[in-house]
């Protein structure tokens, strides 16, 4: 009986450590995404399209990250003639 409590226990902890990595990433994910929808609704330029490097120096966050949450974006989406370029769908 106690190594069913150990093992229901250790499950349990497996359970609710996924969880929170999984909404920790989510929320993550989010606050950057919105970070960055801020930037190209702030933007006062006639250009529709923004390089990474670009966003990446407005809203402090690194250019590896930006390429990350631009790529899974429902929201933004790629220059289909450069890679590193992206605008609101």
């Amino acid at each position: 009986m106690k190594q069913e409590i150990i093992i229901g226990s250790s499950v349990a902890v497996a359970v609710i450590l996924i969880i929170h990595g999984g909404l920790h990433k989510l929320l993550k994910f989010k606050m950057d995404e919105s970070a960055i929808l801020k930037f190209f609704e702030s933007s006062d330029s006639d250009y529709k399209f923004r390089s990474t490097n670009a966003i990446s120096a407005g809203t402090d966050i690194s250019v590896k990250r930006v390429t990350i949450v631009c790529g899974k974006s429902k929201a933004i989406q790629r220059n289909s003639k450069d890679k590193e370029s992206w605008c609101l769908k």
